[in-house]
């Protein structure tokens, strides 16, 4: 079993986060400043060369003002319907 970090669904789930912050308009930069990070951290983590975990995804979706529940939902359609096919 490959690493998750490697794996084609941890890359739609970090697809669909940089999606939902360049649809709000937040630059990279933005972000870490809202998060008290630096840029280079979101960076890695928008090239999965960091892992991302729980806890950090809920608190991005919360500065970018989207529903984590939603969120993850969302991500589960996704995988759900490519599943079906």
């Amino acid at each position: 079993m490959d690493k998750s970090i490697h794996s084609h669904l941890y890359h739609q789930v970090i697809g669909r986060l940089r999606s939902k912050r360049e649809g709000k308009g937040v630059t990279q930069a933005q972000l870490a400043d809202k998060l008290g990070v630096n840029q280079n951290f979101i960076s890695k983590i928008e090239t999965c060369d960091r892992r991302l975990d729980l806890i950090e995804l809920r608190q991005i979706c919360q500065v970018l003002g989207i529903s984590f529940v939603d969120f993850v939902a969302e991500v589960e359609r996704d995988i759900l319907s490519k599943e079906e096919k």
